[in-house]
C-alpha cells in the first residue's frame, strides 16, 4: 500500500524538479552578476533552451498543467535574464578587450590617448597637478636571445603587471611601444614625481621571475615630466622621452625627470 496517493506523489516530484531547475538558474544569474564573466557561456545555447521552454510552456497550457506552466514560465524568465546578461557583459568585455594590449594585459596607447586627456581636463578644472612617466625595459632583447621569445614575453607581461599593481586607481598604465610603458600619475607634481618613479623602480627591481633556474629582473630606465612643464599627453610624452634618452648605460641613476634648462 502506497503511503501517498500516486497523483499527489508525482505532483510533489514535479514541484521539486521545477524548484531545483529555478534554483540552478538563479545561482547562475547571481554568479554572472558577481563575476561579470560570461566567457564560458554560449548565447546560442541559451537561445535554443529559451525556445524550448516556450514550447514546454505552450504544451503546459494545452494540457492545463499548472506545474508545467508555472515552472517553465519562471525558468524562461531566468534563462532570458541570463541571455540578456551574456549579451550585455559580452559587449562590455569586447569593449574592454579593444582597450587592452593583448600581449601585456594593460591598456594600449590608443585608449591611453583617449582617456588621459579627460583626466587632465578634470585635473586642470580642479587645479590638481599630474605627471607622466615613460618606463623602458632595456634588457628584453638580451632576455630574448638567452631564453627565447616566450620567456621574453613573460618578462614583459610581468613588468606590466608589477606596474599596474603598484599604481593607485586614479593612475593609469599603458603599453607605449615594443619595450616601453607610459604611466599617468594623478595628483603628482614636479617634486613628488621622482619619489613615485623611485618607488616604481625599486618595485621592478624586487620583482624577479624564475626562468630556467635563473632569477631574471627587468633592467628599467624611467623618464618623467610633470604638468608644470607640459599640459597635454603629446608634450608630456615628448619631454619624458627626452629625459629617458639622457639616461645612458653608464648613468648611475636610471631615473631622470625633465626640467626646463
Amino acid at each position: 500500500m502506497l503511503l501517498f496517493d500516486e497523483e499527489i506523489l508525482f505532483t510533489h516530484i514535479g514541484y521539486a524538479a521545477g524548484l531545483a531547475t529555478i534554483l540552478t538558474f538563479t545561482i547562475q544569474i547571481l554568479r554572472i552578476i558577481e563575476t561579470k564573466n560570461v566567457t564560458n557561456l554560449s548565447s546560442y545555447m541559451y537561445m535554443i533552451y529559451t525556445l524550448g521552454l516556450v514550447c514546454w510552456f505552450a504544451y503546459g497550457v494545452y494540457i492545463e498543467s499548472w506545474i508545467l506552466v508555472i515552472s517553465n514560465l519562471i525558468t524562461f524568465l531566468c534563462t532570458f535574464t541570463i541571455l540578456l546578461l551574456i549579451i550585455y557583459y559580452d559587449a562590455e568585455d569586447k569593449i574592454e578587450r579593444e582597450r587592452k594590449d593583448p600581449q601585456t594585459g594593460v591598456y594600449n596607447f590608443k585608449y591611453f590617448n583617449e582617456a588621459v586627456p579627460l583626466k587632465i581636463a578634470e585635473a586642470i578644472a580642479t587645479k590638481q597637478k599630474y605627471s607622466l612617466l615613460l618606463v623602458a625595459a632595456d634588457n628584453l632583447t638580451e632576455i630574448y636571445e638567452k631564453y627565447g621569445q616566450r620567456n621574453s614575453e613573460k618578462v614583459l607581461k610581468n613588468t606590466a603587471k608589477v606596474l599596474d599593481k603598484a599604481l593607485r586607481g586614479s593612475d593609469m598604465v599603458a603599453r607605449y611601444d615594443e619595450d616601453k610603458f607610459v604611466v599617468y600619475l594623478a595628483g603628482t607634481d614636479d617634486k613628488s614625481i621622482k619619489v613615485v618613479a623611485e618607488r616604481l623602480y625599486a618595485t621592478l627591481n624586487a620583482s624577479a621571475i624564475k626562468i630556467k633556474k635563473d632569477e631574471v629582473v627587468v633592467s628599467a630606465r624611467i623618464g618623467g615630466c610633470a604638468s608644470k612643464y607640459a599640459e597635454d599627453v603629446e608634450q608630456l610624452c615628448k619631454h619624458a622621452g627626452e629625459a629617458l634618452r639622457e639616461i645612458t648605460f653608464k648613468s648611475r641613476s636610471k631615473i631622470k625627470i625633465w626640467k626646463n634648462k
